[in-house]
Formats: structure tokens, sequence, C-alpha cells
């Protein structure tokens, strides 16, 4: 079964926002190409159990989609951040990739992290998934 990174990863190349490894990366953001996303992967919340099983029910993972365009281009980063948001606040109970995905929430607006050396502008989002287990 694939991760929730991994899961995500793929549900935005099969969305039109990306081809892996090429403009969109699982856990980091390459020197290059200027306009590029990373998803990210984070502890998250704990996760609930259910009676009598003993194991868990459900998992509360946490992403962050970090997107950088060319050099001073907000605007296209901050759209492409919007577009990724808008897409993955759809997704309610579905399978990608073998896993279960009850729900992925924004866990706020789109956020400008500011601009690397290069002068490319960095905007992230972050989520909150409801993954079964």
């Amino acid at each position: 079964m694939a991760t929730v990174l991994e899961s995500v990863g793929d549900y935005l190349v099969t969305n039109s926002h990306g081809t892996l490894g090429v403009n969109l990366f699982l856990g980091t953001l390459p020197e290059s190409p200027d306009v590029c996303t990373a998803v990210y992967e984070n502890a998250g919340t704990p996760p609930s159990f259910t009676m009598g099983s003993g194991g868990i029910a459900i998992d509360y993972p946490m992403l962050q989609i970090v997107c950088r365009a060319a050099k001073e281009d907000y605007p296209g980063a901050r759209d492409e951040a919007e577009a990724i948001r808008n897409l993955l606040a759809s997704v309610t109970d579905v399978t990608i990739s073998g896993l279960n995905v009850l729900r992925i929430e924004p866990m706020g607006n789109v956020n400008l992290l500011g601009v690397d050396p290069k002068q490319r502008p960095l905007v992230s989002v972050n989520f909150r998934c409801l993954v079964r287990r």
C-alpha cells in the first residue's frame, strides 16, 4: 500500500499537476527546474482507534505542498498552489494507489514563504488527511 505522500503525488499527476521527478517531487524541492511543486509529509495528529479491533482505525497525517515559480512570478506560484488546494479539498472517500482517503482538508489559505536565493517565489498550502486503515 502506498503512503499518503505517494498517493497524493499520484493524484496530482493524474489530475495534470505535474510529472513525478520532472516538475513534481516528493519530500524534496530540487534546485531545478524553476517551476515545480514539492509535496512533504508531516506527523499530523494522533490516530483514532475502534473498540474491539485494538488497531488504528483512522490516521491523520499532514501534508505541505510547496509551489515555486519562475523569478518574480508570484502569481504563477500562487495560482498553482490555489488550484492544488481546490483539487485536494474536493477529495472525499476515494481510494488512491490502494490507500482509502476519506478526506483531504486544507488547513488554511495559500501562504507566501518568501523567495529563494534566485528570487523565485515559494508558496505553500497545508492539509490534514483522514486515512482509513
